[in-house]
């Protein structure tokens, strides 16, 4: 029996695992995937990639591969439609559910979000992985695992030949999805509203252009009596589609239920034309949920993605939220492995994502029953608007990774969350265009890998900073913005998008998270040094 010694091991090599190891690859972390599967998704699943998610993709250079991959879908435009039959369709009464949000992303970000399924997306990755020598293997299964205080073992096996094998790892993320056999073996209970549906998704192929050119949709509801279920775009080139059906496992419906002649006769109803050609290609049970898990970590053993968190399609949050769960962890666990970090500062990701977890399981579940997000305050009893960029960047990280302002309210009860993007701590830094070299950046691109520093040119903190990344022995970036700096602001916004004073500084963690932000003051060493070792979970150490 073979022996391995690796610092990370993913367990689950789907859109979520393989995104967190891209990310322990960019922080130069060793890692091993396993996937139980012989490849990558052979079906749709997860279909969009939200302007978060393609921020975290820009240091990879693959935004251009996701777009490209996903022009079969973007046609559909994120268009709702009802319908009680597609032939019947009123195409007048069609809506546009990402008009809006397009347009205020153009001041949120650099990037945009792309319709591109999980069964295209996932190979884009996998081929960003292998080209950094990544150790990903298929058609291997975890048989068992133990932890103690310096790791974790975990046996696995070669589900074709039975060959198996000891994995000694620091640390181990459980990816392993929405019935995670880690999650259920450390006894991890989830909470929430629970299982909102059971459904059945057919992917097909069928020549639907005949009756949709010129009115390409995202999404029909099929208000069909025999065949009431949503049908749903996936690439109008290749005339793919699915159709999703309720179905009922307490009157002892399951898979075997829906067999190709029952799936075929269904979306021949839910089309309105009984001779279709339709090619079966897969059939999936998927279960619409509002479950979040008690605990993200157990010891050396995390949970991302849906084995930490259920919630319905509806906003398209699921895979981005578990992409952005591997994102938070990977940096931390870099910083911890390469010792720049105290293992504390590992406490945070449960913190910082289960708060947002809850957040986003609750919205999209409010989706679901009644077709719009809603907040409303455990304390004042209002419902203030909240819009899909709530969900996906405004939310406030609360933990000791962040240094939060006075004037910060407290949490009565819900995630907190800001209207604007403006450097508070524990939010997403704003992006804002500058100039380097000549050339236009954002701020967002300048936040991939290191705690960075945006100061003043001429400023007392770019000296503190290099002093502080010296003592700690920590790669801070810094970047002196003014008409010299290294940075230019030629539309002198800086100050006035971070809401900070001349000589002030604002600092960024590795996830472009603002973990803290000062004006000028004296005795700056001595502040930083605090700031660092708090974030770092240093102080106990010191």
């Amino acid at each position: 029996m073979k022996k391995q010694q690796i610092p990370v091991l993913i367990i689950g090599g789907g859109l979520v695992g393989l995104s967190t190891a891209l990310f322990l690859s960019h922080h130069n972390i060793d890692y091993r995937v396993i996937e139980r599967h012989r490849g990558t998704s052979i079906h749709p699943k997860a279909r969009g990639i939200n302007t978060r998610s393609m921020e975290l993709f820009r240091p990879f250079q693959i935004e251009e591969k996701i777009r490209v991959a996903g022009a079969g879908l973007n046609k559909g435009g994120g268009r709702l439609l009802h319908a009680n039959t597609l032939l019947e369709a009123d195409f007048s009464t069609m809506k546009n559910l990402i008009q809006k949000l397009e347009a205020e992303n153009v001041q949120l970000s650099p990037t945009i979000g792309s319709f591109t399924t999980q069964d295209l997306m996932e190979p884009i990755l996998l081929q960003a992985i292998q080209e950094r020598q990544g150790d990903i293997q298929f058609n291997m299964e975890l048989v068992s695992f133990t932890q103690d205080e310096i790791g974790v073992t975990a046996l696995i096996q070669n589900r074709e030949t039975g060959i198996r094998e000891t994995i000694y790892a620091q640390y181990l993320i459980a990816a392993d999805g929405a019935n995670s056999r880690i999650r259920q073996a450390l006894e991890i209970q989830m909470s929430g509203r629970g299982t909102l549906s059971y459904n059945m998704n057919m992917y097909f192929r069928a020549n639907l252009n005949p009756y949709v050119e010129g009115h390409e949709f995202s999404i029909c509801n099929i208000n069909h009596p025999e065949a009431n279920g949503t049908l749903v775009s996936i690439n109008y080139d290749d005339d793919l589609w699915t159709f999703h059906v309720n179905f009922d496992p307490a009157k002892g419906e399951s898979l075997s239920d829906f067999t190709d002649e029952r799936c075929i006769q269904l979306i021949r109803t839910a089309v309105g034309n009984p001779e279709l050609d339709v090619e079966i290609i897969s059939v999936l049970p998927w279960e619409a949920a509002v479950k979040v898990a008690d605990h993200f970590q157990v010891g050396r053993i995390f949970l991302v993605g849906d084995a930490a968190h259920l919630m319905p399609p509806t906003g398209g949050f699921g895979g981005n939220s578990g992409i952005a769960d591997g994102h938070n962890l990977a940096w931390k666990l870099a910083a911890v492995l390469k010792g720049t970090a105290s293992s504390g500062l590992l406490n945070t990701y449960e913190i910082e994502r289960k708060a947002v977890s809850l957040f986003t399981t609750e919205q999209a579940g409010l989706i679901a029953n009644t077709g719009q997000l809603n907040m409303v305050s455990k304390k004042e009893g209002k419902a203030p608007v909240v819009s899909n960029n709530h969900v996906i960047m405004r939310y406030q990280y609360r933990s000791s990774a962040v240094i939060t302002e006075h004037s910060d309210p407290e949490n009565n009860g819900i995630l907190p969350y800001v209207d604007q993007l403006d450097g508070k701590p524990g939010t997403r830094a704003p992006h804002l265009w500058l100039e380097q070299n000549g050339q236009p950046i954002s701020t967002i691109d300048l936040f991939n890998k290191n705690y960075v520093l945006l100061t003043d040119e001429d400023s007392t903190w770019t000296h503190t900073a290099q002093d502080v990344s010296a003592e700690l022995n920590l790669p801070i970036d810094i970047f002196s913005i003014g008409q010299t700096g290294n940075l230019q602001d030629p539309e002198n916004q800086w100050h006035k998008t971070y809401r900070i004073s001349e000589g002030g500084a604002v600092l960024i963690r590795p996830d472009g998270f603002v973990a803290w932000r000062s004006g000028q003051v004296e005795n700056t060493t001595e502040i930083l040094l605090t700031v660092m070792k708090q974030l770092l979970s240093l102080e106990k150490n010191n």
